[in-house]
């Protein structure tokens, strides 16, 4: 009887504190920064990058993604009306000039998804053909 009880006590002990983890962790999700090169040469791999997206959105628990283009910060992704929103225009050429406007951001992790002819520092580059 002694050993049920402490397994009960180990048990309720176990649960409170996942419960716990998972409240705070809700409420206190740090953000992650998706940055779409838009350029015109990576046009057709715009699905492809949509498609990364969502499955790192379906990955990822317990923070929150921002998604911006080499253009303009768009917004937390959850907010979007439309994720075509994130492929609107096609023109131009990405430098790293187009990423300054994100140097002040909180986020926790900075992803650039492009075609790899800039590789900037603090950031990690998902690569699309």
């Amino acid at each position: 009887m002694k050993g049920l009880k402490i397994f009960g006590l180990f048990l309720v002990l176990h649960v409170a504190a996942w419960a716990g983890t998972h409240v705070y962790l809700s409420q206190h999700q740090p953000d992650v920064l998706i940055v779409v090169d838009t350029s015109y040469a990576l046009k057709p791999q715009f699905a492809a990058m949509e498609r990364w997206i969502s499955a790192r959105e379906a990955s990822t628990r317990y923070k929150k993604i921002v998604v911006g283009t080499d253009k303009a910060l768009l917004g937390e992704l959850t907010s979007l009306k439309s994720r075509e929103a994130i492929f609107r225009t096609a023109f131009g050429r990405m430098s790293e000039d187009n990423l300054q406007r994100y140097a002040q951001t909180s986020a926790v992790e900075k992803i650039l998804l492009s075609d790899g002819t800039i590789n900037p520092t603090g950031w990690t580059v998902v690569k699309f053909p």
